[in-house]
């Protein structure tokens, strides 16, 4: 799908090492006060601070590994495979809570239940925060709900849970041949410039990297929250080739949390996952308000969309049908849900305007695409900033698996996912434009991973990843390329290395431990946490 036809469309249904999880921001820190009574789902995998099991190894260039600790190499110029733990809900790590319900849903009608669940939903958006940043959970009935229409939840702290997945419990079944989202959550918004912003003075700032030198830190503290931004320029563009595909009319603004300053420079939460090169750009850090919902859930019921196929123009635009969306949305997550007979991005897509998202124990099963045309959908897509998708599983017959767009800050990560097709000509990977910071951990994808520069393809889609990483993926085969100024790493990984690979490979046909990178790197960063004051 191109990407202006994918951006159209959702305006129509309608945005490193040692980093501590306490005190790496004041909003977790906040959120970790505040959470102390609330009792939460079971740990997702890494969340309980224990690694992943897996053999030592491996001893590479780039990484090495010995049980409980992880030693990273770097380039002449720094760089180095990103932590990626600070993906997910409240940044990585924090158990999703179990909110109590405050609104019940009376038992499926058997005729159209979009009014009553949406003044469910309406009446919980209506409660007063607890001092949690809860208003309740909204809870259905088991049995199948007609959805003739759409959902929307606009507003922080509700959740919509029901009775289960299995037959006879809850499900949302959508109704009409309208392709559509069938629960949208939160709006659209906007960066906003607070303050003046200080220039980058560092001649170069590496992928990995958590401080950086600013021209002044008057005016900024430990647990501001800060934009690191990066100005797309012609020079940049020039660089890695991309002259007249590209043009230099966007930026990446990384979303940090300042945790420590010394002198005029600063430390965050978070590592980049582009260089800052004061060749090609002047980046700045700045203050900003970008208004989100947060702390919003989905949890244990099932979806099935397949009268939206019938749609005129289903295959036109792309299998335009989709469980979820979150928009501007924050710290908020996807647990136990499972979609059937959907069109495109699997169970929700984490948007670009979306941050810290955790979407985890789901299944997108038999999505309805077709063979007979060249037009593929995707599967589970991941857009955003520190976003989370783990413990997925996926069944189609012709798809992008596991894909990012373009323009996305990272770090992002598919942890603990499996796609089985009919189509073994299907693929995974970035889908255009400088998918910068994702990691495919432990994923097993029945066609090939490619992590590549797409040239004049689409819409001009270039080079959809860097900086990315492929762990101990399983695959037909890879196709792994390094962008100039940037890498894009794979260790660890089965199948054939394919034709025009040039990138960082490391122990190509056999898996290496820890079994989970993500995993890792959340147990070592939790760990270090825990031994300091």
């Amino acid at each position: 799908m191109t990407h202006a036809r994918k951006r159209s469309r959702r305006r129509r249904l309608a945005l490193a090492a040692a980093v501590t999880l306490t005190a790496g921001s004041a909003y977790a820190v906040a959120q970790s006060s505040a959470l102390a009574g609330v009792t939460s789902h079971p740990a997702q995998p890494g969340a309980t601070g224990s690694p992943a099991p897996g053999a030592p190894g491996p001893t590479g260039k780039w990484i090495s590994y010995t049980p409980g600790h992880l030693t990273y190499g770097q380039d002449a110029q720094g760089n180095r495979i990103p932590d990626y733990s600070a993906a997910g809900y409240a940044g990585g790590g924090v158990p999703l809570p179990t909110v109590p319900t405050n609104v019940t849903v009376p038992p499926p009608s058997g005729n159209d239940d979009t009014a009553v669940i949406q003044a469910a939903l309406d009446k919980a958006a209506a409660l007063p925060l607890d001092p949690n940043g809860f208003r309740g959970a909204v809870q259905l009935a088991p049995g199948k709900y007609q959805i003739a229409g759409s959902l929307t939840i606009n507003a922080s702290g509700v959740v919509l849970r029901g009775a289960g997945t299995d037959a006879g419990q809850t499900s949302l079944v959508a109704q009409n041949a309208s392709a559509r989202t069938l629960l949208t959550i939160g709006g659209d918004s906007r960066y906003q410039t607070l303050g003046t912003p200080q220039p980058v003075t560092d001649t170069y700032v590496p992928v990995g990297a958590t401080s950086l030198t600013m021209q002044s830190t008057a005016g900024f503290k430990v647990g501001d929250q800060v934009v690191i931004e990066r100005p797309t320029t012609q020079a940049w563009i020039d660089a890695i080739g991309m002259n007249g595909t590209w043009s230099p009319n966007w930026s990446l603004r990384s979303e940090r949390t300042i945790t420590a300053i010394q002198g005029d420079e600063i430390t965050f939460d978070a590592p980049l996952t582009t260089a800052l090169e004061k060749q090609y750009t002047q980046a700045s850090v700045y203050h900003y308000s970008f208004p989100r919902i947060n702390h919003v859930g989905i949890e244990n019921l099932s979806s099935d969309g397949q009268a939206m196929a019938a749609d005129p123009n289903y295959q036109k635009d792309f299998y335009n049908s989709g469980f979820a969306v979150f928009n501007a949305v924050e710290d908020s997550w996807v647990s136990n849900v499972t979609t059937h007979h959907y069109g495109d991005y699997g169970v929700a897509l984490p948007s670009e305007q979306s941050r810290r998202i955790s979407e985890v124990h789901t299944s997108a099963l038999d999505m309805v695409t077709y063979l007979g045309t060249s037009a593929r959908s995707f599967g589970y897509l991941l857009e955003g900033q520190q976003n989370l998708i783990q413990d997925c599983t996926l069944t189609a017959a012709k798809i992008h698996a596991f894909v990012t767009e373009g323009r996305q800050a990272g770090p992002n990560v598919f942890s603990h996912c499996t796609a089985t097709t009919t189509d073994v000509s299907y693929d995974a990977g970035g889908h255009e434009r400088w998918g910068s910071g994702t990691l495919y951990d432990d994923v097993n994808i029945q066609g090939s991973l490619l992590m590549v520069d797409n040239g004049t393809r689409g819409t001009g889609h270039g080079w959809s990843d860097a900086n990315s990483t492929a762990w101990n993926c399983r695959t037909t085969g890879f196709e792994v390329q390094n962008p100039p100024t940037a890498h894009n790493w794979a260790i660890g990984c089965t199948g054939s290395a394919l034709k025009g690979t040039d990138g960082e490979l490391e122990s190509a046909g056999t898996p290496v431990g820890p079994t989970s990178l993500y995993d890792e790197q959340l147990h070592e960063r939790q760990a270090a946490a825990a031994k300091k004051p």
